[in-house]
């Protein structure tokens, strides 16, 4: 393990809680104590760590005071057992776990103090490391162990107030470590120009160090399939997972000593990307390899980038030409009355003899005037709503032979549309969700099989559907 010099900004202060601040080595004490000793710092006080696999080194005062302050005494501290701490009363019901002496290095013996000193420093070494091992081997006994080391002072000789003999230090170790500063950010596509985009995440120093090292934080994109359910399941989203094509390369933040904060980044390429769906794209720090003491914290940084269809310039402006009847189930004319905007006119399908088949039931063919890989689309019922389509799925296909031969194999399934308008619903408006493909299709087939009845060639002869309004939003 690399050894390595840090300085702490407050390394060492002591959060008080139960001790006081002197402002001199005298106290108030009954004539009769011509000297007396106690902790400069005594009570229940908080010692907070840094581990860096480095020791801490710690004091601890012993004071003496007194109606003679020339005389001379005799001090020992020495740090109380589990079962000593366990069998005073004062300090029964709080958790203490005393920690072994492997987690520091500490001699007993006693101080001589003369009679020109008013006060004693006893010096020892704590390990954050040790005391961190420790934490971790023994808190499946207790949850709510509070670590610490319990300091007793006593005198041979001379008298101790009680009041101020004991100082129970309790241990709060900190891994030295490095994380996102924020959980997640939230990015509209279409809000930015340019086909390739650089975002940023900030990373910092847990707080309390004074950075000392250089250093590189490196991210990486964490495309598992359980991290992108988790965070849908948690958040109630459907989003996508970031596809490999879209990710141009990442960049390692860079710590320079004396900074406690810097930034990685993640390129974005637009062209990896499918307009109409919200893409997630969890960041995770690497491990420090060239210092080893140094973790990083195993909370994600979320990008969420939202690339919706554009109600403007994805909308595909449709006219009658843009639908095609390979089988002839259509009523001749009817396309314009779904274009228009007057919504007591609809289109509808054959209503005097069978239509439709197993596979697509009767279908409404469209093309899309251009090559895209996303699409979604809105219509709205016709009055009575008495023959709204229902048992829907999408198809698509690149290929023209679909516009002239009924036999085609070319389509492919986009996906079922589930949760559209019931039978009886009039003028009731219908989005869809957006439906991708990898491939690309130029050609849409809206399937429908049930109508005012089935109509996939199974129904009565007046089976049909219809719709007085449809959009069609692609890219």
């Amino acid at each position: 393990m690399k050894k390595l010099t840090y300085s702490f900004l407050f390394l060492g202060t002591i959060i008080a809680l139960g001790g006081c601040k002197e402002d001199s080595y005298e106290d108030l004490i009954p004539e009769q104590y011509d000297k007396i000793l106690y902790l400069k710092n005594y009570g229940q006080q908080t010692l907070e760590l840094f581990d860096d696999g480095s020791p801490v080194d710690y004091s601890l005062t012993v004071v003496k005071t007194g109606s003679n302050p020339a005389a001379t005494a005799q001090a020992q501290v020495k740090i109380m057992s589990q079962a000593e701490i366990d069998k005073d009363a004062r300090y029964q019901g709080n958790n203490y776990k005393v920690i072994s002496s492997d987690c520091y290095t500490y001699k007993t013996e006693i101080l001589d103090l003369t009679s020109s000193e008013t006060y004693k420093q006893i010096k020892m070494k704590i390990s954050p490391t040790k005391i961190l091992e420790e934490i971790n081997a023994t808190k499946g006994e207790n949850p709510n162990y509070v670590y610490t080391i319990p300091f007793r002072l006593s005198s041979p000789n001379d008298q101790v107030n009680e009041e101020k003999k004991d100082l129970i230090l309790k241990l709060n170790v900190t891994k030295l470590s490095i994380y996102f500063k924020k959980g997640s950010q939230t990015v509209d596509l279409n809000t930015l120009p340019g086909d390739e985009w650089a975002f940023e995440t900030g990373i910092a120093m847990v707080s309390g160090v004074q950075n000392t090292w250089d250093f590189i934080a490196d991210i990486e994109v964490d495309q598992r399939k359980e991290v992108l359910e988790e965070y849908n399941t948690s958040n109630n989203t459907s989003y996508l997972m970031i596809p490999d094509g879209a990710i141009a390369d990442t960049n390692a933040g860079v710590f320079e000593a004396g900074n406690n904060e810097t930034a990685a980044t993640i390129r974005i390429q637009r062209s990896g990307l499918a307009k109409g769906y919200t893409y997630l794209v969890p960041l995770r720090l690497k491990a420090i390899t060239d210092i080893e003491t140094i973790t990083v914290s195993d909370k994600m940084h979320y990008i969420i980038l939202e690339y919706p269809l554009d109600p403007e310039d994805d909308k595909i402006n449709l006219t009658v030409d843009s639908f095609f009847d390979i089988y002839g189930w259509h009523i001749a004319g009817d396309y314009g009355k779904m274009l228009d905007d007057d919504n007591s006119t609809h289109f509808e399908t054959q209503y005097w003899a069978v239509t439709g088949n197993s596979t697509y039931g009767t279908p409404l063919d469209v093309k899309l005037g251009k090559e895209v890989h996303s699409v979604m689309f809105e219509y709205i019922t016709r009055s009575t709503g008495s023959t709204n389509p229902s048992d829907i799925t999408l198809w698509a296909s690149n290929n023209d032979e679909v516009t002239s031969n009924a036999d085609s194999n070319s389509w492919f399934k986009l996906g079922e549309v589930s949760n559209t308008p019931a039978v009886g619903e009039e003028y009731k408006k219908f989005t869809s969700k957006v439906y991708i493909s990898s491939t690309p299709f130029k050609y849409l087939r809206i399937a429908v099989k049930t109508g005012n009845t089935a109509v996939d060639g199974t129904g009565p002869s007046n089976g049909c559907w219809g719709v007085a309004k449809l959009t069609i939003w692609a890219n």
